[in-house]
């Protein structure tokens, strides 16, 4: 991988040879390489006495410094004093970027303008994201499209698509988003789950409930504690509720429980092999286990997950706000709720839970009632 990097970097940089002296290239080969450390000792004995070499120490300067802003203000002082040399323009790129993450689109627009090299094709990919911030969703999709078309193999070819695909949706051209999100998947390398993430929205938006839920669960099910399985899970109860019928029980598999009823009893006074079948009768509110009353004025955040008891898992969320709107939900239905935070897969989420249940009944019981509600969950117990 690394000699691959090397030689583009030779041929991108190649005419720069004749210009800049042996070790500057060097500088360029470690920093490139990821020797970082080399590349800073290297610094400070180079003695420049050309543009575009004093262009390239302060260029390399800038990308090692650790501080945003110092980095910031080396760049701009290149592009300032050398906007004509290579590193010049590299640099209009790498501040562009920065003023990008302060969401200073207008200034990274101007720097990225001001890019004149046919070498960094990498601006229109930048260009297309500063248009897409502004809600600009046209110039996104034509700078974006001048970058596909340039660099169709380049490193951010995923990002690009997305990006267009965002942008068709911005625009409500949903079906065009899903044509632009199936170029991803011809590409030899790309993010799966996000890829059927994002192709499961399109169609949802587009009212293809059939297709959403196809590219929701592919997506899902590659990995169900991903950041995006929980944003698949919000997105798959959001479409439940516009098409009730939609079976989601793959969010949580479970084996039911087989419960064999006896339907035949000997009636008192008669024979052994006279038997009288009896029909089991449906149970009524009176005889279904009663749910604990609902404490309102117990907090609907729990300050972390249950040592003991009987309870539903109800969902999982990446956003907080949707975990205390379910909660309060199910304490509408007159059963206990409550969610925590959880932090052991790395991402922090909130868990909602009904409950506690003194037993199983109550807990099958508190089952029936959400799954009457449209909400779907399952048994745990700690």
């Amino acid at each position: 991988m690394h000699k691959t990097i090397l030689i583009l970097i030779l041929l991108v940089f190649g005419t720069l040879f004749a210009q800049v002296r042996k070790e500057f290239v060097t500088l360029e080969e470690n920093y490139h390489s990821g020797k970082l450390n080399e590349a800073r000792q290297q610094l400070k004995n180079l003695k420049p006495n050309k543009d575009e070499e004093r262009a390239l120490v302060l260029y390399y300067d800038a990308m090692l410094k650790k501080d945003r802003s110092d980095a910031l203000a080396l760049l701009i002082s290149c592009t300032q004093k050398y906007p004509k040399t290579h590193h010049g323009q590299l640099a209009m790129l790498e501040a562009a970027k920065l003023h990008i993450l302060e969401h200073d689109m207008t200034q990274a627009q101007t720097l990225l303008r001001g890019i004149s090299s046919a070498d960094i094709v990498e601006r229109f990919y930048w260009l297309a994201v500063t248009f897409y911030w502004l809600d600009d969703y046209s110039a996104a999709i034509a700078n974006a499209e001048n970058y596909s078309r340039l660099n169709p193999n380049g490193k951010e070819i995923e990002n690009t698509l997305h990006l267009i695909a965002d942008s068709y949706i911005g625009q409500k051209k949903y079906q065009s988003a899903v044509s632009t999100l199936n170029k991803v998947s011809r590409l030899k390398d790309y993010d799966r789950q996000y890829y059927f993430y994002r192709l499961g929205l399109a169609h949802e938006l587009n009212n293809n409930s059939k297709d959403a839920l196809n590219s929701f669960r592919e997506g899902y099910e590659l990995d169900r504690y991903s950041q995006i399985a929980f944003q698949i899970e919000e997105r798959l109860f959001a479409l439940r509720t516009r098409a009730p019928s939609l079976d989601l029980s793959f969010l949580y598999p479970y084996k039911p429980l087989e419960i064999v009823a006896d339907t035949t009893s000997v009636v008192s006074g008669t024979e052994p092999e006279e038997q009288v079948e009896t029909q089991l009768l449906p149970q009524t509110s009176a005889s279904l286990p009663q749910l604990p009353p609902i404490d309102n004025s117990k907090p609907i955040k729990i300050s972390a997950k249950p040592n003991t008891g009987f309870y539903l898992q109800a969902g999982r969320f990446s956003v907080e706000p949707n975990a205390e709107r379910l909660s309060r939900s199910i304490r509408g239905m007159n059963i206990p709720a409550q969610y925590y935070e959880d932090r052991s897969t790395g991402q922090a989420t909130w868990v909602v839970l009904a409950g506690p249940f003194d037993n199983r009944e109550e807990t099958d019981r508190a089952r029936n009632l959400l799954m009457g509600g449209e909400i779907n969950s399952f048994i745990v117990q700690y």
